[in-house]
């Protein structure tokens, strides 16, 4: 009985040995087959990770070439716009530097212009305070030339103000000295210091007395064209002076004698009935009648004796007295 056990339980344990090496075999033969499948995946998984790469490294290759074709662009673009703005930024620094050279060649010539009108003044106002007598009027006709808008307020009110000076001591100096000579009678030195009294631009007042002997040495002068404006001036301004009778016959008189004649009708007839207590009323009278024949075509020989009567009074002009009430009037040029 135990002999006859043993080999079945050997059988039995053949049969589980070769079971099992079945199943072991079956075993290795599948996880061969498995390693073969993950050999496979793997190599495949591989060669998909080799083309990745290849894909990324293409992919990294263009980005760089995109990247660094905008970086160029940009560059260029910056580059275009930088020079663009350096152009117009030295086009205006070369227009505000042309501006500027401008301006100071300007301000230079205004300097030597204004360097040479202070030298010409400074020169005028020496010879308006060191030149002797009337040669001082010098510096006067100097200044009348000189241009001083290049001078500061300051010389210009010190030149005026001297030159007003000026004429007033001058003028009043010709002024008195013209009066002289016009008692004098001598009427070429009366005509020579009224109108340099005159060209002084003196007061108004004193203009229409300078104007009356201006006018009366004109008229003894026989000058009538330049005694007809003096004596209008002094006859139509000066109604309250105590010589204005002697002024209206003078005028007719040269009114006639320019052949005024219509005017020195009103001007004698004018005469006579503002003045008809005047000791020239015969002298008017006469006047009248003068010119009467003159219009009416009388004879001219006949015409010309009474025509001198005013003239023939030497004394009158010498006898009558300064005008002492002189109205304010409009200064005219006296003509010279």
């Amino acid at each position: 009985m135990a002999a006859e056990t043993k080999p079945e339980q050997s059988n039995k344990e053949l049969s589980e040995i070769r079971k099992e090496v079945i199943e072991a075999r079956n075993l290795v033969i599948k996880t061969d087959s498995l390693l073969k499948n993950l050999h496979a995946e793997v190599k495949a998984i591989g060669k998909r990770h080799e083309d990745l790469q290849k894909r990324q490294f293409l992919s990294s290759g263009v980005a760089y070439a995109i990247f660094a074709a905008l970086c160029v662009a940009g560059a260029v673009v910056v580059s275009s716009a930088r020079t663009s703005t350096a152009g117009a930024e030295r086009e205006r620094l070369e227009k505000t530097v042309a501006e500027l050279s401008a301006q100071l060649d300007k301000q230079r010539t205004e300097a030597t212009a204004m360097q040479t009108s202070q030298r010409a003044a400074a020169e005028v106002f020496r010879l308006m305070t060191t030149l002797p007598g009337d040669e001082r009027l010098k510096g006067v006709d100097e200044l009348v030339k000189l241009d001083t808008s290049k001078l500061t307020a300051l010389e210009r009110q010190a030149l005026t103000d001297k030159a007003a000076q000026l004429r007033r001591e001058i003028g009043d100096s010709a002024f008195e000295r013209g009066k002289t000579a016009f008692r004098r009678n001598d009427m070429k030195a009366t005509i020579e210091e009224m109108s340099r009294f005159v060209a002084m631009n003196p007061p108004q007042e004193q203009l229409l007395d300078a104007s009356f002997f201006l006018g009366v040495a004109y008229n003894m002068e026989k000058k009538h064209d330049l005694a007809v404006p003096l004596l209008s001036r002094f006859v139509e301004n000066d109604r309250k002076a105590k010589n204005r009778d002697y002024a209206m016959l003078l005028l007719a008189q040269s009114l006639q004698e320019t052949n005024q004649l219509d005017k020195a009708m009103q001007m004698a007839h004018d005469g006579v009935a503002q003045h008809p207590a005047s000791e020239f009323i015969p002298q008017f009278r006469g006047r009248i009648a003068t010119v009467r024949r003159m219009q009416q075509g009388g004879d001219a020989a006949t015409a010309a004796a009474p025509a001198a009567q005013p003239a023939a009074q030497p004394a009158a002009p010498v006898v009558v007295p300064v005008p002492i009430s002189v109205p304010a009037i409009t200064a005219q040029p006296a003509p010279q």
